[in-house]
């Protein structure tokens, strides 16, 4: 039997809420599908089997572990990380300048437990080497919160089935309707997950029951049933936004003290205990003796990025957003693949586009990207085929015709990877990064328009250095922080009118790092988390102002966990930052509203897996991760940043 969906759509039948709160909720869902057999519509009675099932957790996760290299050779490893749920001993691949190292791994009870190195090889370096345990299996758990006659357990399919009929491939049914033969009611609880989502088998009666594809998210709608069950005085002032609630919306009587915690509605009741949230800050609250107590900012649930289409799974790959998409280019896909390849992503309609690969660059990661507002430029870049090859070559990329063009190799800078790149509106300046043998303090200015570049004077440049940031300010290029052996808490300002460079102050300057993150507000450039040099990762940060060469450090009150390789947008009000790694991979993150020096945290619900080495880009009015490591990610997240709501107290 090939049975598929022409159409499956969640059709919910409308509520009537009367008295809101008090109103007895219906416990039913009006469910509505389209069955086709064999591209036929069906046509006559049907067994169908119901089941409202969790989104799935991935039991497994990747083995990690570190080299050991002395004199050259490798001589150990180290399990950072054991992973979880293998079931067949995973591959081991040693990458670095070296050759010649082979291991394999050590596998007990689904953990990697230790590498054993059977040949040192020989030729490989303190840094750049790096072991890669490939992937488990994945192993999908899924939760069952009903099921039409009660018997699925771990999303299975349940035993008994309802029969229904089916006219022209349509048919209707009300999920929890007891009248019907094997259907149980919806217990209210179940909408007490976030993510709840239908699954459907069907049989025709010739052929055994099939289970279709996708499962299908319930909506809002559905939720509405948890109004019925509100506990007396769970509405607070938190779940109120300022005027959203006013008495002409309210009918009599039907908002009664019995659902009102005490105090929580006292917008106007200056009174002793009073709370009150405005959506906007208020100095007549300050006046009449309240205290702002905080900022929500809590912001919707993420949704996740389609796979459908999507670029394979990589990290140390580049993003950048168009205005109406987002290019992600390059990367490493493998444990010794460099991908030549990219997409565009379309937010609006969440599709892939796959980025042509004629004339494109060589495969590479820890390249650098910028864009230009008509094009993607990237450039530099490394990949290994046995020996480490740092690159000094580039393309543009226009969206408009998918087309490359390469970055002339006249004049450029020197090959590099790990460095930083800025756009000053009519040129890239790339500066710093891995050389091969060491670090670089030398960068160039690459103009598109004439395909040339112009280096950038070395005269009080900082010194070399990898994995430190970059931004530009309109007139300056600020490059901070970094790695050469140890970390830096040092950089400069890069004025490319006249090919100068400014130091940045030392004093009240954050603690040394490297791989942190930083972002421009347009007034101040502010840095945070990372990794010190020596291993232990950070949870603070400051604010550098050029216009007075000056240092402020951020609140550490409420900002996320210690880590690095995470990411940081700008909003226009709030730095954003997510991901990353501090012993652990986070889907986790936080916002800084620098105008307040404050930190609140962002939603989980709907995240993406945990992760580092990621991409993120700003829409103006999203953010989007995508790709990274602890497995090579081909998925993401849009973050929708929630209204600001400012929460005031009178003692």
């Amino acid at each position: 039997m090939n049975t598929h969906i022409l159409k499956l759509a969640l059709v919910f039948s409308s509520f009537v809420l009367g008295a809101v709160l008090s109103a007895q909720v219906p416990q039913l869902i009006n469910y509505q599908g389209r069955i086709a057999v064999s591209d036929v519509n069906f046509e006559g009675e049907g067994q169908f089997k119901f089941a409202l099932v969790g989104v799935g957790t991935d039991l497994t996760s990747s083995a990690l572990a570190t080299a050991t290299v002395i004199n050259g050779f490798v001589v150990g490893a180290t399990i950072t990380d054991g992973g979880l749920g293998y079931t067949a001993t995973p591959t081991v691949t040693i990458n670095g300048i070296g050759t010649g190292a082979v291991a394999t791994a050590v596998l007990d009870a689904g953990v990697v437990t230790g590498i054993t190195i059977s040949d040192a090889g020989s030729g490989y370096g303190a840094e750049g080497t790096t072991i890669v345990i490939s992937e488990p299996s994945s192993n999908i758990s899924f939760d069952t919160y009903w099921s039409n006659d009660g018997t699925s357990a771990n999303a299975s399919e349940p035993t008994g089935s309802v029969a229904l009929t089916v006219t022209k491939g349509l048919y209707s049914v009300l999920l929890g309707d007891t009248t019907l033969a094997n259907m149980t009611a919806i217990p209210i609880s179940v909408f007490a997950n976030s993510d709840v989502r239908l699954r459907v088998w069907f049989d025709d009666g010739s052929n055994e029951s099939q289970l279709l594809t996708p499962d299908q998210r319930i909506a809002s709608v559905g939720y509405a049933m948890m109004a019925g069950d509100v506990p007396d005085g769970s509405i607070t002032s938190s779940k109120i936004a300022a005027g959203a609630v006013t008495a002409n919306e309210i009918a009599d009587g039907a908002v009664t003290t019995d659902k009102i915690a005490s105090g929580s509605l006292t917008e106007g009741l200056a009174a002793e205990g009073s709370v009150i949230i405005t959506s906007e800050p208020r100095s007549d609250l300050i006046a009449d003796g309240f205290i702002r107590m905080g900022i929500s900012n809590v912001g919707e649930p993420w949704t996740a990025t389609s796979t459908e289409d999507a670029p394979t799974g990589r990290y140390g790959h580049t993003a950048i957003w168009t205005g109406s998409e987002m290019i992600i280019w390059g990367g490493r896909g493998g444990s010794s693949t460099y991908l030549g390849s990219g997409s565009r992503y379309d937010p609006t309609t969440d599709t892939w586009t796959a980025t042509t690969l004629t004339n494109a660059p060589a495969g590479r990661d820890y390249h650098t990207t910028v864009w230009t507002g008509s094009e993607m430029i990237i450039w530099g870049g490394y990949y290994s085929d046995g020996s480490a090859n740092y690159l000094n070559s580039g393309g543009r990329y226009n969206p408009a015709t998918d087309t490359w063009t390469a970055t002339t190799l006249t004049d450029a800078p020197a090959a590099r990877h790990r460095h930083t790149a800025v756009w000053t509106g009519s040129e890239m300046i790339v500066w710093g990064g891995n050389i091969p043998g060491g670090y670089t303090n030398s960068g160039g200015r690459y103009d598109p328009s004439m395909d040339t570049w112009t280096a950038t004077t070395l005269t009080n440049a900082p010194s070399g250095r990898r994995e430190n940031t970059g931004v530009w300010t309109s007139s300056e290029m600020i490059v901070w922080g970094g790695y050469d052996g140890s970390g830096f808490n040092s950089g400069g300002r890069y004025d490319p009118s006249t090919d100068i460079w400014t130091p940045t102050t030392l004093t009240n300057a954050p603690e040394a790092r490297y791989n942190h993150t930083a972002v421009w507000t347009g007034s101040e450039m502010i840095v945070w988390g990372g990794n010190d040099g020596q291993n232990s990762y950070l949870r603070n940060g400051a604010r550098y102002d050029p216009s007075s060469d000056a240092w402020f450090k951020t609140s550490a009150t409420g900002s996320p966990a210690e880590r690095y390789a995470h990411t940081a947008v700008w909003t226009g009000s709030e730095m954003i930052v997510w991901g990353g790694h501090g012993g652990e991979y986070f889907n986790s993150g936080g916002n800084y509203v620098p105008s307040t020096d404050s930190w609140g945290a962002i939603t989980e619900n709907g995240a993406p897996r945990p992760r580092q080495s990621h991409t993120v880009v700003w829409t103006g009015t999203e953010m989007i991760i995508w790709g990274g490591f602890s497995g090579y990610f081909n998925s993401g997240g849009i973050y929708r940043v929630g209204k600001p709501l400012y929460i005031y107290a009178k003692p």
